[in-house]
């Protein structure tokens, strides 16, 4: 039996983000021809989703309309384990995870980039963005993470903040 690999394993590769049809809300992440994790929207008019990745799903949404948080639990469990916050009137913002570890979404304004940091500030992804009739998402494991292996979600919730603030989502 083959073991799951981890995230830091595609260190030096592309992964690559693609809508599945145009104007459905379903979405694979790939690397070359296999499939990684797929994400996958219950309701068409809501901004929450699932996210599958291996034999694990977690789900992302908004706790309030009224909060600009977004709130990470796993699919089977009631209570969220991990939140994002936008920080103040920057763009980007933390990840709170588990044990009071943080991960920091960042934005690059003029690159067309955004990716994710460790509290060191060195860059752990790069996510970038390719414009198409589907959309495509390419992203770079920059460095290896025990906390992206343990938390493999977190690059996909990067690409759902960074479409919520170009859709203009309250999140941003």
């Amino acid at each position: 039996m083959e073991t799951e690999k981890k995230l830091s394993d595609y260190m030096g590769r592309t992964l690559l983000l693609t809508q599945l049809k145009f104007l459905k809300r379903d979405y694979e992440l790939k690397c070359e021809e296999e499939i990684i994790a797929s994400i996958n929207y219950p309701k068409w008019y809501g901004s929450d989703f699932e996210i599958a990745w291996g034999n694990k799903k977690w789900f992302v949404y908004r706790p309030s309309f009224w909060k600009n948080a977004i709130e990470i639990k796993e699919a089977s469990k009631q209570l969220p384990f991990a939140s994002y916050k936008k920080k103040g009137f920057k763009s980007g913002g933390i990840v709170s995870l588990p044990m009071g570890e943080e991960l920091k979404i960042f934005f690059k304004f003029f690159k067309g980039s955004y990716g994710i940091q460790n509290s060191a500030e060195e860059c752990l992804v790069l996510i970038k963005d390719k414009f198409s009739w589907n959309d495509r998402t390419e992203f770079y494991i920059q460095k290896r993470s025990e906390l992206l292996d343990k938390y493999p979600w977190m690059i996909l919730l990067a690409w759902y903040v960074s479409s919520q603030q170009r859709s203009g989502g309250a999140v941003t």
